[in-house]
């Protein structure tokens, strides 16, 4: 479950940050926004529910997450087609304007947590 690895590393990427920032009085981590590329196959629902099991008992449980879904850039190297592919369905991906399988993607591929909400504790 490759879910379980991603969430892993979120927790961990996390909590290191907070520790590595040096930032007192952190009460909870209530919100992670991610950018999750269409290519990586990820079940954002699977992601989600791993995060929430490994999360307990950390300043990140309960957190809410906000997922915005990375489509594939891609330039085909037969028609020079550029842009946005429209569709990942399957694991052969084409270009949509000639069909062509020669393709360079720029994209599609990333995990990103683009930023995280902290509540602090009253002092």
């Amino acid at each position: 479950m490759h879910e379980l690895s991603y969430a892993t590393f979120m927790l961990n990427t996390i909590l290191d940050t907070v520790k590595n920032q040096n930032l007192k009085n952190v009460k909870r981590v209530s919100k992670i926004k991610l950018e999750i590329g269409e290519l990586t196959f990820i079940n954002v629902e699977q992601l989600k529910f791993a995060f929430e099991v490994i999360s307990k008992s950390t300043i990140c449980e309960g957190a809410e997450i906000e997922v915005e879904i990375i489509k594939p850039y891609i330039t085909c190297n037969n028609c020079g087609y550029r842009g946005e592919l429209d569709s990942v369905d399957d694991l052969i991906i084409s270009c949509p304007k000639c069909g062509n399988l020669s393709l360079k993607i720029d994209g599609g591929k990333e995990f990103n947590i683009k930023n995280i909400t902290v509540e602090f504790e009253e002092e």
